[in-house]
């Protein structure tokens, strides 16, 4: 068996100029969390029902994960996939609802000219969002919608916290993003496509707890998540380019001389407590 480094060649996906868009997505993040702690004393990460993530099995319907983000991984999958996380993680209790005006939720996103553009790519996000069932919109006139989070599924069930507890030999039923993500201004730096993919290895590792690399082949990825071969190769790309994990190519040999490879993946969860801005210097 050979190890081979994966190709570590440098792809700053951000510049210096995308400094003061980071940090007011973090400025905007740590108001959002103390009003959060208010409500719940400790900051939580985010849960999600592994449903959102997977297939139930290989003849099932695309995911609703990627159902959001869209098998390319656009703009506008991007703002979708991450404003439903972050109804998600700024909905913890009683009604799961906001009252937050869309500038907010722009710069909270980190997109830019958060007061004009960016504010119009969250209205159309929730639009698509509602129209899809994932949120319920309450308009009040003069005043802020108020935005109600709806089951993970996509089919306009009410939402539920889900269990922490688990029924012996019962796989988990949700993995969570961690509260980082938010706080440090990662969910401003990183694509949709790398958000999505961080969550697959959340669940491959349950969250991260399992001590050995996590193999996971492209045909796994796609039969079991629905992400592309080339869609999961940018997304390690980008969280190999800040650190968040390492990727090691193994190759083995099999009878007469066949060869095949997978790659093992080493997630780097102390990363998240930096912010990625650092990495701008």
């Amino acid at each position: 068996m050979k190890l081979q480094l994966d190709d570590q060649s440098p792809n700053p996906y951000l510049s210096t100029d995308d400094q003061r868009q980071l940090e007011l997505a973090q400025s905007a993040s740590a108001n959002l969390a103390q009003r959060l702690s208010r409500r719940n004393r400790n900051l939580r990460d985010c849960p999600i029902r592994t449903e959102f993530l997977r297939r139930r099995s290989e003849r099932d319907a695309v995911p609703p994960m990627m159902v959001m983000l869209g098998s390319g991984g656009g703009r506008g999958g991007d703002v979708r996939l991450k404003l439903y996380l972050s109804l998600l993680w700024a909905s913890p209790g009683g009604n799961h609802d906001t009252e937050f005006v869309a500038t907010d939720w722009a710069q909270l996103l980190g997109l830019p000219r958060y007061s004009t553009n960016g504010k119009r790519r969250v209205y159309e996000a929730l639009s698509w969002l509602a129209t899809h069932r994932f949120i319920e919109k309450q308009e009040r006139p003069g005043r802020p919608s108020t935005v109600i989070v709806l089951h993970e599924s996509g089919l306009g069930a009410p939402y539920a916290k889900p269990s922490s507890r688990t029924a012996k030999g019962k796989a988990p039923t949700y993995r969570r993003l961690q509260s980082s993500w938010w706080t440090n201004a990662w969910l401003a730096a990183m694509s949709g496509r790398a958000l999505a993919f961080w969550l697959v290895l959340m669940d491959e590792s349950n969250n991260g707890a399992k001590a050995d690399a996590v193999c996971l082949s492209e045909g796994q990825t796609s039969k079991k998540y629905a992400i592309s071969p080339y869609l999961r190769q940018r997304a390690m790309r980008e969280l190999k380019h800040y650190g968040l994990i390492t990727a090691r190519r193994e190759f083995t040999r099999e009878a007469f001389g066949v060869k095949s490879s997978r790659t093992r993946i080493s997630i780097h969860l102390d990363e998240l407590d930096r912010s990625p801005i650092a990495r701008l210097e």
